[in-house]
């Protein structure tokens, strides 16, 4: 191998590993207050119906997803991240649209946190259904509540979901 390419190969392999432990050095704690989620829990809705829901670590720890299965519809997934020091999720809905929303100023050990609406793609019409905000309450380690709100025609209709971890 000629030296030229040698030495390229070299820097670039510091320049990696130092961004890497640049990265290593400096973790993303906007995620804390929601990682004790990560594993699989059962619960139902208002109505009684069972659901499952997942949650896992992805992208090296910087967003979390969750997989809501309902026992009459296909699962779907929603993917929270950060967004400098807010919370963010994108809702991608078996309504074919995928809810932007956001939360401020959350800190670890929160018990509730909420998310608005920031913005929808696939929405011809924000008066057409959609989810429009979320509230997470934990209440411990094991059990928490969801409460999405659908917006319909307008007004907003809450479902309730109850959690418990699968243990």
């Amino acid at each position: 191998m000629p030296r030229g390419i040698f030495r390229t190969l070299c820097v670039l392999m510091l320049l990696l590993s130092s961004i890497s432990s640049q990265a290593a050095e400096t973790p993303d704690t906007s995620l804390a207050p929601l990682k004790f989620l990560v594993g699989e829990w059962k619960g139902t809705d208002a109505e009684g119906k069972a659901h499952k829901i997942t949650y896992a670590l992805s992208s090296g720890g910087t967003s979390l997803t969750e997989t809501l299965t309902p026992p009459d519809s296909p699962p779907m997934t929603t993917m929270y991240y950060s967004d400098g020091d807010q919370l963010m999720l994108t809702h991608y809905c078996s309504l074919n649209n995928q809810p932007r929303m956001r939360a401020g100023g959350v800190k670890e050990g929160d018990k509730t946190v909420t998310f608005t609406f920031v913005d929808a793609t696939n929405l011809k019409n924000p008066s057409d259904v959609h989810m429009h905000q979320l509230s997470i309450e934990v209440k411990d380690h094991d059990h928490y509540t969801q409460t999405w709100t659908l917006s319909k025609a307008g007004k907003d209709v809450p479902k309730v979901f109850t959690f418990e971890r699968v243990k």
